[in-house]
């Protein structure tokens, strides 16, 4: 099953920043970025104002999944939205699929300019590889008023379980 459909944020909203990989694409977005701007028009809209956001992968090769530093035979994926001022809402779900499985985990932040999640299954020689995707909603005065974002890792062949 393809981890985009596993992970669908709940809504229909607008989408905006790059492009997302469709289920099934071999395309990886390790990174992804969206914008949010003043609806307001005129001085207020200054550049400052905007709402920068983006959603990156934790760790060595670009967040990849990797053996867990902190808890022995695990294999783990991080990731970290971030805008440059609070939001609304940050609501997200991160997944760790495998050939031996997949474990999918909400994360999420109100009223913050920041939120963080993993995931993490038993290490078992094989493929992995993590994906996420958040819906976040601006604050007052901004559009879109809500956004999706969604970025997955390279897949790598994990051994030493």
């Amino acid at each position: 099953m393809g981890a985009a459909a596993a992970l669908a944020v709940v809504g229909t909203v607008s989408t905006a920043g790059a492009a997302t990989p469709g289920p099934g694409s071999a395309r990886v977005l390790g990174k992804t970025e969206l914008t949010f701007y003043p609806s307001a028009h005129g001085k207020a809209t200054a550049s400052s104002r905007v709402i920068h956001c983006e959603m990156v992968f934790i760790g060595a090769n670009h967040g990849a999944p990797h053996h867990s530093g902190h808890v022995p035979g695990t294999v783990n994926v991080r990731v970290r939205v971030t805008c440059t001022k609070p939001v609304r809402m940050i609501r997200a779900k991160i997944g760790l699929f495998s050939n031996h499985g997949s474990k999918i985990n909400a994360y999420g932040s109100v009223g913050r300019a920041a939120a963080r999640g993993n995931a993490a299954l038993v290490c078992r020689t094989g493929y992995y590889q993590g994906e996420s995707a958040a819906q976040i909603t601006a604050p007052p005065g901004y559009h879109p008023h809500t956004a999706n974002m969604a970025a997955k890792t390279s897949k790598v062949h994990l051994t030493r379980c």
